[in-house]
C-alpha cells in the first residue's frame, strides 16, 4: 500500500512538472516578478446556488483555461401537483356495456435532474458565455394518479395523450408522461461561474432537447387509441414540450 502510494505521489509530481517546463517554454515568456503564471486549469472551485424552471439547483463549477469553465450540478424541482379532469371508461357489471364517466386525477411535476454542461466564453474579459452540455435522470415529466370506486374490479381505463392507462382492480390508476433519460442542452447567459470575487451574479437562458414525451403506465399495460375522436389537455403538452426550457437565476461564490 505504501508503494503504491509512493509511486502515486511521484507520478503527481513527474506530471506537474511536465505541465510545468511545456509552460514555460511554449505558453509565455518569462514570468514577471510579483505576477502569477498559471494556465488556469482546475486551480479554482466555484459554487452556486440557483432558481428557475428546474426547480432549485446547485453547482459546482471549475475553469478550464480563460475561455472555458466545467459545471456539474443537481436540480430538485418541488412536486407542484395540479389537478385535471380525464375520460374514462370501464364495463359495467349490469348492463354488461361499456360506460364512460370523467374522474379527477392529480398531476405531480417534482423530479431530479444531474447535468454537467460546459460554458464557453469568447471574449475572456466579458462575463457572456454559451453553454453546451447535457441533464441526465429525471425522465418522469408528470406523474398522474387517480382513483375511482365505480371501476374497481371492472376493467377500466382512463384517456392520456393517444393511449388508455387501466386502472387496477383497486380502483387506482398511475402513469403519466416522460421524456429521454439523457438530454442535450444549449443556453446562453451573463456571468461567471467562478466569480474573480468572492460572490456574483448570473443569469442563463437555454433549452433541454428532450424528445417528444411518451405516455407510460404503472397499473397495466398501454393500449392505443386509434379513434379520431380522442381528445385531453395532455395532447398539447406531448405536442409542446419536446423542449424544455432552461431559465435559471443563479448566486455563485468562489470556494477558493
Amino acid at each position: 500500500m505504501k508503494k503504491l502510494l509512493v509511486a502515486f505521489v511521484l507520478g503527481l509530481a513527474a506530471f506537474g512538472t511536465t505541465i510545468s517546463a511545456a509552460d514555460n517554454c511554449c505558453m509565455a515568456p518569462a514570468p514577471v516578478p510579483g505576477v502569477k503564471s498559471t494556465l488556469g486549469v482546475f486551480n479554482h472551485l466555484g459554487l452556486g446556488v440557483g432558481v428557475g424552471t428546474n426547480g432549485i439547483s446547485v453547482e459546482a463549477a471549475t475553469p478550464i483555461t480563460r475561455f472555458l469553465a466545467l459545471r456539474a450540478g443537481v436540480h430538485f424541482m418541488p412536486d407542484f401537483k395540479f389537478g385535471t379532469d380525464v375520460d374514462a371508461y370501464y364495463n359495467h357489471p349490469v348492463i354488461g356495456e361499456s360506460v364512460s364517466e370523467t374522474i379527477d386525477v392529480d398531476c405531480g411535476l417534482g423530479r431530479t435532474q444531474g447535468s454537467v454542461i460546459l460554458n464557453v466564453y469568447p471574449i475572456p474579459s466579458s462575463s457572456f458565455f454559451i453553454a453546451a452540455g447535457a441533464y441526465f435522470s429525471g425522465d418522469k415529466l408528470i406523474k398522474i394518479k387517480g382513483h375511482s370506486d365505480a371501476m374497481m374490479n371492472y376493467g377500466g381505463m382512463i384517456e392520456v395523450g393517444d393511449y388508455n392507462i387501466p386502472v387496477d382492480k383497486n380502483g387506482d390508476v398511475r402513469g403519466g408522461l416522460k421524456v429521454k433519460g439523457f438530454r442535450p442542452y444549449l443556453g446562453l447567459g451573463w456571468g461567471r461561474s467562478i466569480p474573480k470575487r468572492l460572490l456574483s451574479f448570473n443569469f442563463e437562458l437555454g433549452v433541454q432537447f428532450e424528445g417528444k414525451p411518451e405516455v407510460y403506465s404503472e397499473t397495466g399495460d398501454l393500449k392505443e387509441i386509434t379513434e379520431n375522436e380522442a381528445a385531453n389537455d395532455f395532447q398539447d403538452i406531448i405536442k409542446h414540450l419536446k423542449l424544455y426550457p432552461n431559465l435559471t437565476f443563479r448566486l455563485s461564490g468562489k470556494i477558493f
